[in-house]
């Protein structure tokens, strides 16, 4: 309902969450009145939104934030209400007189793959030909990998994010799922990725609302507090728009300074914008580094043994940035899961870093 992204407005606006730099709250899937009005426009459900999506722009824009919506490219939505097939134009035009930032455009009902990638194509246009800006947020490659691979120079030519892989879920094994699939098809997604166009890891929701800075289920009751730091860092080293999903009015003090923190936060956002990658897998270690702008690099541990204590992962820091992060010498911070420095090693130096269970360090370089 309205009064949930007023609420919601209002604490972030008021706990720091805008501050930290997530500019967008949005709306997803089940807004709308089951039809379109006598003019074939969308519009609100008028019992939850009685107001109008106009009106709570108006509220959201008040509070220095952004406002996201929710629409999809084929007859219906996933949840069966109307969808923007043959309405594209009005549609965005609608959007846009409403003054929405963001547009999730989801992929489900749509006939055939031709007519998936022409409603993707022509919405692009039809957003950019109303003047305002509102970020194009797409699934269109998930929709096209079980029949072929997508192209991803065209999809980002549309869009400005998309999704690749299943919706994420309150759980480790959904966080390690999406973890496994990104570094096995890092060869084709992460060389894309950059300004204007990113990989988004995920794009579910769980409350009906999502807060955009893919997916953060932190703070809500499935991950223990090291999986929480495991998806913080390692969607830092992938480069995702960060959005949250969940209940920003009864978030704990610990998950606040995690999704707050402005060190991990500077990271994920470096201008630069190259997507991170795995660089090695040693048992149950993973080893990961992006590039970061000044000649840093982001790097992150993972350690997926779900039993057992901390243990130890060693390396040569001659692994990094293909010999050259560390060359002659580095000085390296620790960012999570506690901020501290380690000092300067030499380019032949060893690493060796203790790991949680189903936990990560993350390291600046």
């Amino acid at each position: 309902s309205e009064r949930l992204f007023v609420e919601m407005a209002d604490v972030m606006a008021a706990e720091g969450w805008r501050d930290a730099g997530y500019e967008f709250i949005c709306i997803d899937d089940c807004w709308m009145a089951p039809t379109r009005d006598e003019h074939g426009r969308l519009q609100a459900d008028p019992k939850r939104f009685p107001s109008g999506i106009l009106k709570l722009a108006n509220y959201v824009h008040s509070k220095g934030l952004k406002l996201g919506i929710y629409s999809d490219v084929g007859n219906k939505t996933c949840a069966g209400f109307p969808g923007s097939y043959n309405h594209y134009d009005l549609d965005a035009q609608t959007f846009a007189s409403w003054g929405v930032d963001l547009l999730k455009f989801d992929g489900c009902n749509s006939d055939t793959l031709e007519l998936l990638a022409e409603g993707y194509r022509r919405m692009s246009l039809a957003l950019n030909k109303t003047g305002r800006s509102i970020v194009y947020s797409c699934e269109w490659p998930f929709y096209l990998r079980p029949f072929q691979q997508p192209n991803y120079t065209e999809i980002k030519q549309y869009c400005n994010h998309w999704r690749n892989f299943y919706d994420v879920y309150d759980s480790w094994s959904s966080i390690k799922s999406i973890l496994d699939w990104t570094a096995r098809h890092q060869d084709s997604i992460v060389k894309i990725a950059g300004p204007g166009g990113w990989n988004d890891p995920d794009m579910a929701t769980l409350l009906g609302v999502f807060v955009f800075l893919s997916q953060l289920v932190i703070g809500n009751f499935g991950l223990s507090w090291d999986q929480a730091v495991t998806q913080m860092a390692m969607w830092t080293i992938m480069a995702a728009p960060l959005f949250m999903s969940n209940d920003l009015r009864h978030i704990s003090p610990e998950a606040k300074w995690l999704l707050q923190n402005k060190e991990v936060i500077a990271i994920n956002q470096d201008p630069l914008g190259k997507q991170g990658y795995r660089i090695t897998k040693d048992k149950n270690f993973e080893l990961w580094e992006r590039p970061l702008s000044g000649r840093a690099y982001a790097m992150a541990v993972l350690n997926q043994q779900e039993i057992g204590g901390p243990q130890n992962f060693t390396f040569s820091l001659t692994f990094l940035g293909n010999g050259l992060a560390c060359n002659p010498a580095c000085s390296i911070r620790q960012v999570l899961p506690a901020s501290r420095d380690w000092g300067v090693y030499s380019w032949l130096s060893s690493l060796s870093v203790e790991v949680n269970p189903t936990g990560t360090v993350l390291l600046k370089v």
